[in-house]
């Protein structure tokens, strides 16, 4: 998805096409059987015939950290809260796919991100082991720029705008080595890099937008093949079997053009991958036709990098919707309701499964929805935490290359994608949010049931409190009873220091009171803080904000200890995964690893 968010979207009017759609139900070209509705089916739709268990029901989460510290939060069909990813996993998402602009904040202080979701390496990092740790792949999409990249715009980022394109060539090649090294170290799962997003003839600077020519021979190709050999390399390292995805649009007028520019250019990648959105991009049956001929042709995988569909034309949060009308349509063969919505996915993934029926097994791998998290946020909240699709400064970025700022902004904006989403405008999740199972006839978990995300009731008492990631315990340092003395782990010995006292207040918080001060003073997030990295630390009591914590059972016997300071949105972490005696404990946006879990012990 590039900037869909201002006066992108040319429309795509597509001349020529088959306007024939596939029916819910009916038999595609080269099905053996017709598809029926599972009686578990959440959203209504029928489940493909012949789908393999390996088939890519993804979706693309790269804003999520943004949202959650702008105050969002999730929950399953039912209302009931549960971590996010849990709610994906219970809907049968099996791969997420997560975007990295190579520094999307301003240049100078106080370095504001650009927004959409400020999606650096470390998000993608954070994200992409959340979703390692729910049992699902990660993909992921090198932007090769500073902020959104797509066919109307492919600046470079900004530490390369004066590189020569021998310098491009060496920067993609190092960067994407680089960056997919720290992710693999970070324990994130990688199966598919992209290569450059929606790179219809250009980028990074490069190619038709810039000299006019469209072919990938003045660059364009030579950059993505640096990224494949980086690509490559990284898997004879680390012993990985990583894709690799180019990313085109318009697929039904120029891919197969583009495809074969990727054969001239002699670029080895494994997929070919695309855009895709029903109301702008023509028929699912026209889908199922082009990519079919595109893996024939020349022997490619194929898939859906993103799909998304409206399933209503309100708008939730102030800020202009990409699809706001149905006049902003240019091809429409599915009402706008959740019902509609939920359809055209179900036959974009049918249209993808035909390539295995039409041509060879394994070669339609399977789409992505684009961020069906992104509900509205207010302008304030989104460009503090970079939640909206653009902040004040991104226009700082694209005047680095302009002459004015047409593609980005100078203010702060919400979301414009929150009519797309599969959740509500409450971040409630919506029946079509379960197609990825009902394609399968797999059934869901639609509630959280009682026995996660739940405060309990009967905590209080005194804990040792020990690391479900590396097995030490909480520790005060040196056994001193100053304030500001540090939180540390430590190994077991037993001693006052490693004693702590839960105290519940009258908001469902806990104090926490520490033994070595003969429970007088308690733990206190230094500052004030909300930030991540903020030092936790013994202190007098003073029933601050910054001294309550929120302890949560997110597995039996097993806890996260959120910080009240932060609106709950973080947690107390054991930085940086150390596994030594004195590593510090810190506050960290709670994203549910096991060096944010805690078992408490009785020490009574």
């Amino acid at each position: 998805m590039g900037n869909r968010f201002n006066s992108k979207l040319k429309k795509l009017i597509l001349g020529g096409i088959t306007t024939a759609a596939i029916l819910i139900g009916s038999v595609l070209p080269g099905q053996s059987m017709p598809d029926v509705k599972a009686a578990s089916s959440v959203s209504g739709v029928s489940t493909i015939s012949n789908l393999s268990s390996d088939f890519i029901k993804g979706v693309d989460v790269s804003a999520l950290t943004s949202l959650e510290n702008s105050g969002i939060s999730f929950s399953y069909l039912d209302g009931t809260s549960g971590d996010f990813f849990d709610i994906l996993s219970g809907a049968g998402v099996n791969y997420v796919r997560i975007r990295i602009w190579n520094n999307p904040y301003d240049s100078t202080s106080p370095y504001k991100g650009y927004g959409g979701g400020n999606c650096d390496l470390y998000n993608a990092k954070v994200l992409g082991k959340r979703a390692t740790d729910a049992g699902m792949k990660v993909f992921i999409d090198f932007h090769y720029s500073d902020f959104w990249a797509d066919p109307e715009k492919q600046y470079a980022p900004k530490e390369w705008a004066d590189y020569s394109l021998s310098e491009k060539k060496d920067a993609v090649y190092n960067y994407t080595y680089w960056a997919l090294g720290e992710l693999l170290d970070y324990g994130v799962d990688i199966g598919i890099v992209q290569i450059g997003n929606e790179t219809n003839g250009s980028m990074c600077g490069v190619g038709g937008l810039y000299d006019g020519t469209w072919n990938l021979s003045t660059g364009v190709g030579a950059m993505m093949q640096q990224g494949c050999y980086a690509v490559d390399d990284i898997n004879s390292a680390y012993g990985t079997s990583i894709l690799k995805a180019l990313h085109f649009t318009d697929l039904l007028t120029n891919g197969e053009w583009y495809a074969q520019c990727a054969y001239e250019q002699g670029i080895d990648y494994d997929i070919f991958s695309t855009s895709y959105y029903p109301m702008w991009h023509g028929s699912a049956s026209d889908l199922a036709a082009t990519l079919t001929n595109i893996a024939r042709t020349y022997d490619k995988k194929v898939m859906v990098a993103e799909v998304a569909y409206p399933y209503t034309m309100s708008d939730s949060d102030g800020t202009s919707n990409t699809v706001s009308s149905t006049s902003s349509l240019n091809y429409q063969d599915y009402d706008i309701s959740v019902s509609g919505q939920a359809n055209a996915l179900r036959d974009v993934f049918a249209a993808v499964n035909q390539v295995n029926s039409n041509y060879k097994s394994g070669y339609g791998l399977g789409a992505f929805y684009w961020e069906p998290e992104w509900v509205g946020v207010d302008t304030s909240s989104a460009g503090t935490y970079g939640s909206g699709w653009a902040s004040s400064t991104s226009g700082n970025y694209e005047l680095l290359f302009s002459n004015s700022v047409n593609y980005y902004s100078t203010t702060d904006k919400g979301s414009s994608w929150d009519n797309m989403t599969l959740f509500d405008s409450n971040g409630q999740a919506m029946s079509s949010l379960y197609v990825f199972n009902d394609i399968s006839g797999t059934a869901s978990t639609t509630s959280s049931g009682n026995s996660s995300s739940t405060t309990s009731d009967s905590l209080e008492g005194v804990y040792y409190i020990k690391s479900f990631y590396n097995g030490k315990y909480l520790d005060i340092s040196g056994k001193s009873t100053e304030n500001n003395a540090n939180l540390i782990q430590y190994s077991y010995n037993g001693g006052d220091n490693q004693k702590f006292k839960l105290v519940k207040n009258d908001d469902g918080y806990y104090y926490i009171y520490t033994g070595i001060t003969g429970y007088e003073k308690v733990l206190d997030v230094a500052k004030k803080s909300s930030a991540d990295g903020a030092n936790i630390a013994q202190y007098t009591y003073n029933g601050g904000s910054n001294q309550q914590f929120e302890i949560v059972e997110v597995s039996d016997g097993v806890y996260a200890i959120k910080t009240r300071i932060s609106s709950s949105l973080s947690c107390m972490d054991v930085y940086g995964w150390s596994t030594e005696n004195g590593g510090n404990i810190a506050q960290w946006t709670y994203w549910g690893g096991d060096c944010q879990l805690w078992i408490l012990e009785s020490a009574e």
